[in-house]
């Protein structure tokens, strides 16, 4: 959990992911063992996924 936000910061927990590319984001998202992992986990959380190319 953040120890302080300022803004529009949300005062919930992020998990940032870096991938070599778009597609190979895109790809680890639509892949059948995350779809997989997703149905598992159920509505046990809610999930915002952002997917941002790198400047």
């Amino acid at each position: 959990m953040p120890a302080k936000t300022y803004e529009a910061g949300s005062d919930q927990r992020t998990v940032v992911i870096a991938f070599d590319s778009l597609a190979q984001a895109t790809t680890t998202h639509d892949s059948p063992g995350y779809q997989a992992a997703l149905a598992a986990l159920g509505d046990g959380a809610e999930r915002d996924i952002r997917l941002v190319e790198a400047v």
